[in-house]
């Protein structure tokens, strides 16, 4: 294959999620969509549609076959090493009172979302299940590092991890899947149905929900917390993890998943326990934006090593 041949093979991955990321903003430029829309649809994706997806997914499949305890259990250490270098580094250069916002907007990828999304456009509807119990894992991961880094207190973190319905999705076609119950077909087509609202209408509220505005007074810990994200942690990572030699699905698992930009849900955490949800506003804006094509370059670079 040539570079050309390379670079077809990653944009068939990045470009339908970037279009309809650019569509939301679009729709949004004309008033197609408000911020009603935007508010209203990702509490459908987050609260219904997202997890009737990843249940069917789970339930649908093995989950022991589904387990990649070595993958999640690398991705789980590298997570954890990486918020504690990110941490110990950013200490020199950060605001004492923004360092928490700051290295959890560095880690805390949308995977549910964008990552899932790409898994999908490099695989296959059939990679959703193996994806969807590492989402589980990391996720459960994601929470509990953000509150340790933004909050001195950890009472109510395991209730709120417990009731988050991503989590019970996962857990609940885990045990679907685990006691071999049969899915009606009403029910499989109904979720079906609403299971695949999922990735174009997040797509289009991430897209919409981008503030060009909010990019003023960090732009440094911005782009700083953003090229962590973005370029070093994805490269390090996934190095490490070819040379443990993961094979090839699961080492575009794990680049997909740690290349994804920050999640929305740092920027609420951050609003809710500190006084710097501007900070995570505009990392999440610069690393959504630039993503399309630092996830690309990652793929074309990997497809021409042989490893995706």
């Amino acid at each position: 294959m040539s570079l050309f041949d390379h670079l077809l093979v990653a944009l068939n991955v990045t470009a339908p999620i970037l279009i309809i990321l650019l569509a939301g903003i679009g729709f949004k430029k004309i008033n197609l969509i408000d911020d009603h829309f935007v508010s209203v649809g990702n509490k459908l994706v987050f609260n219904v549609a997202l997890p009737c997806l990843l249940f069917l997914s789970t339930a649908s499949g093995s989950f022991s076959q589904n387990l990649n305890t070595q993958l999640i259990g690398f991705a789980a250490l590298a997570t954890i090493l990486s918020v504690v270098i990110v941490w110990l580094i950013a200490y020199y250069f950060v605001e004492k009172s923004k360092l928490g916002v700051f290295t959890q907007c560095a880690f805390r990828g949308n995977m549910a979302i964008i990552g899932l999304a790409l898994c999908v456009n490099a695989y296959g509807e059939q990679i959703i299940a193996k994806a969807a119990v590492y989402l589980a894992f990391i996720t459960v991961l994601y929470n509990l590092l953000a509150v340790l880094l933004l909050s001195n207190t950890k009472q109510g973190m395991l209730k709120k991890i417990a009731k988050n319905p991503l989590i019970i999705a996962i857990i609940s076609g885990a045990l679907w899947s685990s006691l071999n119950l049969p899915t009606p077909q009403i029910m499989g087509k109904s979720l079906g149905y609403l299971s695949q609202l999922t990735l174009p209408l997040a797509l289009l509220c991430i897209g919409a929900s981008l503030d060009w505005h909010s990019f003023k007074a960090n732009h440094k810990q911005a782009a700083s917390a953003t090229a962590i994200k973005l370029i070093i942690q994805p490269l390090i990572i996934v190095t490490i993890g070819i040379y443990l030699g993961f094979d090839q699905q699961e080492t575009g698992i794990l680049f997909l998943m740690m290349a994804t930009p920050t999640a929305a849900a740092a920027y609420v955490m951050s609003k809710q326990m500190t006084q710097h949800g501007n900070l995570a506003a505009e990392i999440i804006t610069l690393s959504t934006a630039l993503s399309p094509l630092t996830v690309t370059l990652g793929l074309v670079i990997l497809s021409y090593l042989g490893f995706v």
